[in-house]
């Protein structure tokens, strides 16, 4: 079964919040690519190391995790740019790299 992840904002936001928004864009991402979608865990729930600049270690710990995807879904709007940089570098990567990826809109998740 191929691998999903899903780029969804975190910050700011409760856990229940971001698994919602998981689950909906899980099947969101199944309709668009046609196929049923093992999702990888995103969700990290361990702290960064102390003295590290933690949204860039979240980053990166991210960016393994999407190292192991075979399709990408998460949020693209004009400000979330300035609002969730993760998301918008994770939405790069997938596209620079050639993962098939689909953004939807900040607002269908209630952002």
């Amino acid at each position: 079964m191929k691998k999903l992840f899903v780029s969804v904002p975190m910050r700011g936001r409760t856990e229940e919040e971001i698994k919602n928004n998981m689950d909906y864009m899980h099947k969101i991402a199944e309709a668009v690519f046609g196929e049923e979608l093992e999702m990888i865990d995103t969700y990290i729930d361990y702290d960064a190391p102390e003295n590290s600049i933690s949204s860039v270690w979240y980053l990166g710990e991210s960016l393994k995790k999407l190292a192991t995807a075979d399709c990408f879904i998460g949020v693209a709007d004009g400000e979330l740019v300035k609002t969730y940089t993760g998301c918008f570098i994770e939405g790069a990567v997938a596209m620079e790299y050639g993962i098939p990826h689909y953004f939807i809109s900040s607002k269908r998740l209630g952002i």
